[in-house]
């Protein structure tokens, strides 16, 4: 009997060994999985804004080929938000081109590796929500009113009157009168992408 538990003892501290090692590799890739989010979070930033002055209409059409455009770099960036690994280095190489097909084949677009208006407009619209959340509204509000009384909540969604007049329509409310059992109803805002509150109807 001492002997076949002997027998044991080691395929026991294998399978624990085992274990350990798929705990850390498991670990590991969460680890890598969240870096890689976190920096493809961190290259959105507002520093490609001065796209919004044309329509996806009005974009350069961009395709495989030696030349560094602003564009193109946006474009990378976007890829790598989207999960396309890809370099950032504003050049349409072999690689972009891949990872644009990519991505067109998961939005159901055309499978042609050239960012054309729909394509654009993927990528311009996906830009807008990251630099411009309802929390941003939410700061851009309190900073115009400046009335600590006043709390804001969204009537609606994103507006676009185009790409770089987009805006979320606010209600403010007064809290005072809700904790005096009143809607506190005060007024609706429109706020703009460029930090712009306009006060404006319920609908």
């Amino acid at each position: 009997m001492k002997k076949k538990w002997l027998a044991l003892v080691p395929a026991i501290v294998l399978v624990a060994a085992s274990l350990t090692i798929q705990t850390v590799d498991a670990a590991s890739e969460t680890e890598s999985g969240n870096e890689q989010v976190q920096l493809s979070e961190s290259l959105i930033t507002p520093n490609y804004s001065a796209l919004f002055e044309w329509s996806p209409e009005e974009q350069p059409i961009l395709q495989k080929g030696p030349q560094t455009f602003f564009e193109v770099e946006f474009v990378q960036v976007m890829l790598n938000h989207f999960g396309f690994d890809t370099n950032v280095d504003g050049v349409f190489g072999p690689q972009t081109d891949q990872q644009v097909r990519q991505l067109q084949a998961e939005k159901g677009l055309t499978q042609d590796g050239i960012v054309g208006v729909e394509t654009w407009t993927v990528l311009l619209d996906e830009y807008v929500e990251k630099i411009f959340s309802v929390e941003k509204a939410f700061h851009f509000a309190e900073e115009a009113l400046d009335n600590d009384d006043l709390v804001f909540s969204r009537v609606s969604g994103y507006h676009e009157e185009s790409h770089e007049q987009g805006f979320y329509k606010l209600r403010a409310q007064s809290q005072d009168l809700i904790d005096g059992g009143g809607s506190g109803t005060v007024g609706f805002y429109d706020v703009y992408i460029n930090g712009d509150v306009v006060e404006s109807a319920p609908n």
